[in-house]
Parts: C-alpha cells; sequence; structure tokens
C-alpha cells in the first residue's frame, strides 16, 4: 500500500475571533484526486491556502509524504515549490510572455538554467494546450488561456500535489470546459490534485473522492456515487438539492 502523499490532522485556522476551519482530518493518496465542495464562506479555500501555507495553522500538523511542514522550522518555498497551487484569478505577469511566466518559477526558484527553463515551459505549455501562444503576453489571451498558462506555471516545478482553489469561477461558462479538460487530462495522467471546485459534474467525473465541508467542518466525505446518490447526512442533501435546482 503507497503512503499518502498528504496528511491533515485536527487543523485548525481562524481569523480573529471567528473559527474557519475546526479540526479538519483527511489523508491523499498518491494519483488520487479529491474534490472538496460546500457552499461559500465554509473554509473550503483557507484549507487549500493552509496546506501551501499561505496561511500559518493555529493548530494540528500537515505533512508532505513524510515531512512534517507545519514545524517551525520548514523550508516554506521549498513546500509550495512541491504543491502548485492554482487560484481563482491567474496571479500571471503582464509584462513577461507566456513563456517566460512559466519559465520564472524555475529560473528563480529552482535555479535551473534558462534555456532548459524554456524547453521545460514549452512542455508544460503543450501539455495544457498552449504551446502555439507562447509569444503572447497576457493581455492577448481569454481567462480560459490564462488559467492553462497559471496550470503549466504549477506544472513546471514538479509538484508532488496540485491545488485548485476554485480554478473556473472567474470564467465566463463557455471557457470553463477547456480549463477542466486539462485538469481531467491531468488526472488521467496520475496527478495527485485536491480541488475546491462549484463544478458538480465534474466532481462527479473526475473525482475519486468528494469532500463536503460544512462550517469549518468535513460533513461527509466519500465516493462521487455515494457523496451525489446516497449522502448520509442531512445538511449534504440539503446542499445538493439546492444545487441541483439551479
Amino acid at each position: 500500500m503507497n503512503k499518502p502523499v498528504l496528511r491533515i490532522k485536527n487543523l485548525t485556522k481562524s481569523f480573529g475571533d471567528t473559527v474557519v476551519i475546526k479540526g479538519v482530518s483527511f489523508e491523499v493518496n498518491p494519483s488520487e484526486v479529491i474534490v472538496v465542495i460546500g457552499s461559500s464562506g465554509t473554509g473550503k479555500s483557507t484549507l487549500l491556502q493552509c496546506l501551501n501555507l499561505l496561511h500559518t495553522p493555529d493548530a494540528g500538523q500537515i505533512f508532505l509524504e513524510d515531512e512534517e511542514i507545519t514545524s517551525l522550522d520548514v523550508n516554506e518555498d521549498k513546500v509550495r515549490q512541491q504543491m502548485g497551487m492554482v487560484f481563482q484569478e491567474f496571479n500571471l505577469f503582464n509584462h513577461l510572455s507566456v513563456l517566460n511566466n512559466v519559465a520564472i518559477g524555475m529560473v528563480k526558484v529552482m535555479g535551473m538554467p534558462a534555456g532548459e527553463a524554456a524547453k521545460k515551459a514549452m512542455k508544460e505549455l503543450s501539455r495544457v494546450g498552449m504551446a502555439d501562444h507562447s509569444e503572447k503576453y497576457p493581455a492577448q489571451l481569454s481567462g480560459g488561456q490564462k488559467q492553462r498558462v497559471g496550470i503549466a506555471r504549477a506544472l513546471g516545478m514538479n509538484p508532488k500535489v496540485m491545488l485548485f482553489d476554485e480554478p473556473t469561477s472567474a470564467l465566463d461558462p463557455e471557457l470553463t470546459g477547456e480549463v477542466l479538460a486539462v485538469m481531467q487530462k491531468l488526472a488521467t495522467e496520475g496527478m495527485t490534485m485536491v480541488i475546491v471546485s462549484h463544478e458538480m459534474g465534474f466532481a462527479r467525473e473526475v473525482a475519486d473522492r468528494v469532500i463536503f465541508m460544512e462550517n469549518g467542518y468535513i460533513e461527509e466525505q466519500g465516493t462521487p456515487e455515494q457523496i451525489f446518490e446516497n449522502p448520509r447526512s442531512q445538511r449534504t442533501r440539503e446542499f445538493l438539492s439546492v444545487i441541483n435546482r439551479k
């Protein structure tokens, strides 16, 4: 049995007097795709940002393979290199070409020679269907194209896990499909992923496990079939009934 890539134990996070994450625990296995669903304000994005150490948890532990990344002496930059993060907003550098947006992290963080980084960047752009746009600038791209460049940039760091925080929420509906298709391709390639998403069809089709969060807790988790067809929790049933009416 393979060891989990990620182990989250009793994670807690507050902002002021508001407790946003309340003792959350789960594991992520190699090549597993976990989709986290739930209403707005239930702590889903905060959970991802704690995993990537963009927020420091107040209590609990996170292990990336055998390393406790919540220990005081951890190298946060090294952790973020191993956990690629794709945000709602694209966070591209407007003054850099698509190619250089992808290559810059390899040069600055990994110390890769520029020529090698450019070659690797083209490989990752091909992976997300953006190689033909390598010389363009972000202002020349659609939102879906920008997000695919963001995915290529994260892949360029050779992460052990990819984290996606509502990657399609800033996109028009017609552009959402192209980003979800890239994520689906990564899943078939065996990429380990934790995805916060409101795309229930995508969760049904691609997830190995669905986690439903409510009020900072994990209310329920299981296979897509179990969560969507036979949820145990009354709160899960209520959430899905509202979603299905939209």
